[in-house]
């Protein structure tokens, strides 16, 4: 693709908010984690589970979506998901169980992930190699701000609200984000689409999963995501129940480790053409490394709360950084399939997720041993995946 395609303002908004539905469906309502359980009779471990079934929905999800986008272009898929989107968040808004909590997260997940996978394709089919990291860079600074500001809405709603009405404001964005489907243009031409339909489209997943290097990345967008998401389930009951925090004054603290994301997005856009994206992906792992293994360490020795959020602080905005060089690395051969690929990395990503929010609560919800722990595995699984796979020979 050419890299010279004129990128608008409202590209890299809309872009950006397509990419802030997962950080804004989780984000907005970790505020009421703590309180959940009482009012649906059910344990923490399943209220954090309604975290990882949404990111399983957006893993499966993103299988389906990718391939379709590649074959009927990036618009009418677009408009499609949102408007089940809608549907399904309004099921979360108004579950009477936890049952019915869970099956409305899955399908939320499930309908949202076009839009995360799609925005992602369509960023490929304008840029490449350090111009695609400059470009995904821009889009983690308007998604960054989504951990800043969701769990600030979140607190000042449960104030005024029941947890119930966050969701009917996420059913609200996705709106926003189905008339902004139908306001774009089409970025990828009915020339440039997969011939032979989806199923042939599904075939190129073959192709990706015998690349050795592609497949590297797969394994550390698992990981690395996955020591994320360990923080996003597990910060709301570190902050409240083992530091004593209301939801107003964890919301408060949420979004200032996630302004982390945007300085390390500001950071990545700068050095993408001063340093190799292979070179920014090994620093960021090694630091997601490090601060997991600090926190653990924190947490055993049971320091004091400012040590912890300095830590979490550098340890989360590496998101950005690991994100977007893996994403470039992997997409560099694969602009023709960007959908399929997009997708690949996309349900991995969210595949961990999902395995690890329940297991962050498993020792109940006044200890973050499980927390941490699970971190470090992930974080050191997503170093190896480099090392072996990855990490390009000279």
């Amino acid at each position: 693709m050419n890299q010279s395609k004129s990128i608008s303002l409202f590209l890299i908004v809309f872009l950006g908010m397509l990419t802030a539905v997962t950080p804004l469906a989780t984000d907005m309502y970790l505020p009421a984690l703590p309180i959940m359980p009482g009012e649906l009779n059910t344990t923490a471990s399943n209220i954090q589970l309604t975290i990882g079934i949404m990111t399983i929905g957006i893993a499966v999800g993103q299988l389906f979506a990718g391939p379709i986008s590649d074959v009927m272009g990036r618009k009418n898929p677009l408009i499609i998901g949102n408007v089940l989107c809608v549907v399904a968040t309004l099921i979360c808004a108004y579950a009477p169980t936890i049952e019915i909590l869970l099956l409305g997260r899955f399908l939320q997940g499930v309908t949202g992930s076009f839009g995360v996978v799609i925005s992602k394709a369509i960023a490929r089919d304008y840029a490449s190699g350090p111009a695609l990291i400059k470009l995904l860079a821009s889009l983690m600074m308007v998604n960054g701000l989504a951990p800043v500001i969701a769990p600030l809405i979140g607190g000042q709603i449960l104030v005024y609200e029941t947890w119930r009405f966050i969701f009917v404001v996420l059913a609200g964005f996705a709106v926003l984000l189905l008339m902004g489907s139908i306001l774009f243009r089409e970025s990828l031409p009915k020339e440039q689409r997969v011939a032979g339909g989806i199923q042939e489209a599904i075939k190129n997943y073959k192709i990706l999963l015998k690349d050795k290097a592609f497949l590297g990345q797969c394994g550390i967008q698992c990981f690395a995501f996955g020591a994320f998401f360990c923080y996003i389930s597990g910060s709301s009951f570190v902050y409240q129940n083992i530091f004593g925090l209301d939801a107003q004054q964890f919301s408060y603290i949420f979004g200032i480790n996630s302004c982390g994301i945007i300085l390390f997005s500001m950071i990545s856009s700068r050095l993408s053409n001063v340093i190799k994206d292979y070179q920014l992906l090994h620093g960021s792992l090694c630091v997601l490394f490090l601060g997991s293994l600090l926190f653990l360490i924190t947490m055993a020795l049971q320091m004091p709360f400012l040590v912890v959020t300095t830590i979490l602080f550098f340890t989360v905005g590496t998101v950005s950084l690991f994100g977007a060089a893996s994403f470039s690395m992997a997409m560099a051969k694969y602009g023709h399939v960007a959908g399929s690929a997009s997708a690949l990395l996309g349900f991995f990503s969210m595949l961990s997720a999902g395995i690890v929010s329940p297991i962050v609560g498993i020792g109940g919800s006044h200890t973050a041993i499980p927390m941490g722990l699970t971190m470090v595995i992930c974080s050191l699984a997503a170093l190896l995946c480099y090392y072996r796979f990855a990490r390009p020979t000279r």
